[in-house]
């Protein structure tokens, strides 16, 4: 009888395991929309069109066929985007992401039809390139006045 329960038991553990497992994560797609997550360099700021232009350094395997390419997205008009300053970090607006510098996307990829991707950008956080003060010159010391000889 013993034996018993515990075959059952692993039977009914095992039926419970394997579907679970078989599902995995589902690649972070829910309801016909994917996750990406990437780092990577300004390129362009269209705050018209409201589109970030990065060069994509590193990301989720949804975004690695731009890997090195520049990808274009679409950012959401309540996407919080936030910059990295001296003090920390601030609230900002999409205007204020400057070209070069290096940002982290957060967002999801719709799939308006099947043919065309729109990367949409739910969070962005940017750091300025630090620029390097310039060195100032040095300043000549004046020569001394010749001594004059009596």
């Amino acid at each position: 009888m013993k034996r018993w329960s515990v075959a059952v038991l692993v039977v009914v553990l095992a039926l419970a395991v394997v579907p679970l497992a078989a599902a995995g994560n589902g690649g972070g797609a829910a309801k016909g929309k994917s996750k990406f997550n990437l780092v990577g360099t300004v390129v362009a700021v269209d705050t018209v069109a409201g589109s970030l232009t990065v060069r994509v350094k590193a990301g989720t395997k949804t975004v690695k066929a731009f890997r090195g390419a520049d990808l274009v997205l679409v950012v959401d008009p309540a996407a919080r985007v936030r910059l990295v300053t001296a003090d920390g970090c601030v609230d900002a607006l999409l205007g204020d992401v400057p070209v070069d510098a290096k940002v982290k996307v957060r967002g999801r990829i719709d799939h308006p039809d099947l043919t065309a991707l729109v990367y949409v950008a739910l969070c962005v956080k940017a750091k300025a390139p630090v620029v390097p003060e310039p060195v100032p010159e040095p300043v000549p010391e004046p020569a001394p006045e010749p001594v004059p000889t009596p």
